[in-house]
């Protein structure tokens, strides 16, 4: 897997696995239901391809009532990471107004072969783009151009996580359509019901039960590559499935699968935990 394809892999995984983290902000959610906790959770993933053990993965995400914080960091292991090291960290915050979630600040920092890829998004009290910085430029040569209103209309990826997560904390189900800006590239999300499912134990993840699944889809409107690799190009089923690790925990992602031509990306939920950050990561 080449450096640029493994950056676009590992990219998907991570926002994949950060998707509905655990109680967030609430995106046009019915204000009868009772408000998530606002206790933190911080949960950590093992993603494989193949078979080979590729990326591991940690989410945390904050929630004040009006105001919300998701992060995750993510990097890459065994032989991808010796081939080809990455390593990553972004950071969303925003604000809930009439239960809407409106974006403050977007962070994104990518470290890897090719040097350091940073992106920096500020919005308005609105939630409009009011700057954008991305470094290193945007190469356009090998990519279809962004269209001229990119950044109108749309949240960053964490944000629209957000809105997902307090979805399914009220009863929701897997249901919408966002427009969606990163700062390199435009694309719609569609995200659907995917049904329940038991999972069986396995020795790679610490959770066994009925989990809830949320299939994943995106149109590419613009900054994407122009020739897609083979990867990409054959990616099908994209499901997250999210459920309560615990009696006492928020619903989080606990299993994550990606079919491919060329293999099943599967991410799996090695621990959590509840609380400050200094608490023990519990793993069984």
């Amino acid at each position: 897997m080449s450096g640029k394809c493994r950056i676009r892999f590992t990219s998907i995984a991570v926002i994949a696995l950060t998707a509905m983290a655990g109680g967030g902000a609430a995106a046009d959610v019915p204000s009868k239901q009772q408000p998530v906790s606002a206790i933190p959770v911080t949960a950590s993933y093992e993603v494989y391809f193949g078979g080979f053990h590729v990326l591991n993965a940690e989410a945390r995400l904050e929630n004040g009532g009006e105001n919300y914080r998701i992060s995750a960091a993510a990097e890459t292991q065994g032989m991808l990471g010796w081939f080809n090291p990455w390593k990553g960290e972004t950071e969303t915050q925003g604000r809930i107004v009439a239960d809407k979630v409106v974006p403050q600040r977007h962070d994104n920092r990518g470290t890897a072969d090719e040097g350091e890829r940073i992106v920096t998004l500020r919005y308005d009290e609105a939630g409009n783009i009011v700057e954008a910085e991305v470094l290193p430029e945007q190469d356009w040569e090998d990519r279809h151009p962004l269209p001229a209103d990119a950044g109108e209309g749309t949240l960053d990826p964490l944000s629209i996580i957000a809105g997902l997560a307090q979805l399914l904390q009220k009863g929701g189900t897997c249901e919408g359509r966002f427009a969606v800006f990163d700062g390199r590239k435009r694309y719609d999300l569609t995200v659907a019901d995917a049904g329940t499912q038991k999972l069986a134990p396995n020795d790679y993840s610490i959770f066994n039960g009925e989990a809830q699944g949320c299939r994943l889809d995106y149109e590419m409107l613009g900054g994407h590559r122009i020739e897609r690799s083979k990867y990409a190009a054959t990616a099908r089923e994209r499901v997250i499935w999210v459920a309560r690790p615990a009696a006492d925990a928020p619903l989080i992602p606990v299993r994550l699968q990606i079919e491919t031509a060329y293999g099943t990306v599967m991410g799996h939920l090695t621990g959590y935990r509840l609380g400050d950050p200094a608490e023990a990561l519990l793993t069984d």
